[in-house]
């Protein structure tokens, strides 16, 4: 038997599930078998930090992804004084160094799941917080992209298709601009 093992990386990654079960996959192809191994994850909740280091036995980072324009929109108040905006760099030693094959996203996208109405969803605070899914997004591509991963996965929202068209053309015009289709 030939095991060949497959690393993944999770932004948004809160208490750990997606990283979990994403380590529980594996497959067989004749005398091949393949085994997800998870190489860390970010969060902005230390305690949801805290679960995903017990969950997936990698040890997770507590960093916020937010730049400060939305970090004021979203918070109504600037950053505290030793806050600093996530880099690339911080993004790669988030994951150990290791380019991954997978990249893993469990982005907040209460504004687009219907749980709000129309108004409080187009408000600033959920703009900020709906494009701090592009700017994770474009961290991790611009960490990676000197081996970028194989396989790209978001979590799924309902209506974000309706409500979040705009957010996902975006989205699709980032990956696009890193060669993925």
């Amino acid at each position: 038997m030939i095991n060949q093992i497959y690393t993944h990386f999770c932004l948004f990654a809160g208490a750990g599930g997606m990283s979990y079960g994403l380590s529980k996959g594996h497959a067989r192809i004749g005398v091949t078998r393949a085994q997800l191994r998870c190489v860390g994850g970010i969060d902005s909740d230390p305690y949801a930090v805290q679960d995903f280091t017990r969950l997936t036995g990698t040890k997770g980072t507590c960093l916020d992804l937010f730049d400060r324009y939305d970090y004021e929109r979203f918070h109504g108040e600037p950053p505290p004084l030793m806050w600093k905006e996530a880099t690339p760099a911080d993004i790669l030693e988030a994951a150990g160094g290791i380019y991954p094959d997978i990249l893993a996203l469990s982005p907040p996208c209460k504004g687009f799941s219907g749980l709000l109405n129309n108004k409080y969803a187009s408000s600033g605070k959920y703009d900020a917080l709906n494009s701090l899914t592009i700017r994770g997004l474009l961290l991790a591509l611009a960490a990676f992209q000197d081996d970028p991963p194989s396989l790209i996965i978001f979590e799924n929202v309902p209506r974000i298709q309706t409500r979040g068209r705009a957010f996902l053309d975006i989205v699709d015009a980032s990956l696009r601009s890193y060669g993925y289709s």
